[in-house]
């Protein structure tokens, strides 16, 4: 499996030295750095549309890139295996994608937000819904060992994910940006082949078919 998961490991690299370098920079240059390439809708409507991808390469500070790129390693790896470093490379880059076009249209703001969260959602539920009855260990909220299917763990992500992004706790998480990527991992899984359809899904299925 390492051999095939090279993308995920360049990923973390690219990351990495980007915040090393941002690390760096003078404070006025780290926050010149972060109006140039981190996502607002000030620097959008000043035409700087790079945001939507650049954003996703830089972060707010070591723990930040620490837990995206954590999340990265133990999910992207199974993820590149099973669907390929070429597509596991355009999931990711559309889940930056997604999860910067959901916070502008739901939480734009002219605060550039910046990190890589949008693209590891995606890999989440793109792991969640490839092995949706495998089961894995995790810490709830970094406190409550649970032993749950994958599937479930899918669905606790996405709802905590639309509880925090209703209530905006913390305010100052992109959690649009969180939920966006979620959505573009799913419908990417899900387009791709894998995974088990929803009953929505199946529902809207059986409505074609009768149009049809």
């Amino acid at each position: 499996m390492r051999k095939r998961c090279r993308v995920v490991l360049v990923l973390i690299v690219i990351n990495t030295i980007l915040f090393g370098f941002q690390s760096l920079l003078p404070l006025p240059l780290q926050a010149q750095m972060i109006q140039i390439f981190g996502l607002s809708s000030t620097g959008l409507e000043a035409g700087a549309a790079w945001q939507f991808l650049t954003h996703g390469f830089l972060h707010g500070g070591l723990g930040h890139l620490l837990f995206n790129m954590l999340s990265l390693w133990f999910a992207g790896r199974e993820v590149e295996w099973r669907i390929g470093s070429g597509r596991f490379l355009l999931l990711y880059i559309l889940g930056t994608l997604g999860g910067g076009v959901l916070q502008m249209a739901i939480g734009q703001s002219g605060v550039p937000m910046i990190g890589a969260s949008g693209a590891v959602f995606a890999v989440l539920l793109a792991f969640t819904t490839i092995y949706n009855e495998r089961e894995v260990y995790v810490l709830l909220f970094f406190i409550i060992p649970l032993r749950l299917k994958a599937k479930t763990l899918g669905r606790i992500l996405v709802g905590l994910t639309v509880a925090a992004m209703i209530f905006q706790y913390p305010s100052w998480i992109a959690h649009a940006a969180h939920l966006g990527g979620a959505i573009t991992g799913y419908l990417f899984t899900r387009a791709a082949g894998f995974g088990k359809p929803t009953f929505l899904e199946r529902w809207l299925s059986r409505k074609f078919q009768q149009q049809h």
